[in-house]
C-alpha cells in the first residue's frame, strides 16, 4: 500500500511539472510547443529530486498538454 501511495504522490508531481511548464501563468516559453521534454526533466528533479528520463518526461508532457486542451497531435520538442 505505500508502495502505491509514494506512486501516486510521483504522479501527482510529475503532472504538476509539465503542467506548470505549459500553463499561460506559469511557463517561461512562448508557446506550450516550445516545451521540451528536458525541461520537464530538468525542473522534475529541482523540485523533487525526481530523476526521469526523456521518455518518461515526453509522456508527462503530452498528457498536461492534453489535460490543458491542447492537441493530442503534438510531439514533444527533444531536448537541444
Amino acid at each position: 500500500m505505500l508502495q502505491k501511495m509514494r506512486a501516486k504522490q510521483r504522479h501527482t508531481r510529475l503532472m504538476r511539472v509539465a503542467g506548470d511548464l505549459i500553463d499561460p501563468a506559469t511557463r517561461k516559453a512562448s508557446r506550450p510547443e516550445d516545451v521540451t521534454t528536458a525541461q520537464v526533466a530538468c525542473l522534475a528533479f529541482a523540485r523533487y529530486q525526481l530523476r526521469i528520463d526523456e521518455d518518461e518526461a515526453a509522456d508527462y508532457l503530452a498528457a498536461a498538454l492534453v489535460a490543458h486542451g491542447y492537441s493530442t497531435e503534438h510531439r514533444p520538442a527533444t531536448a537541444v
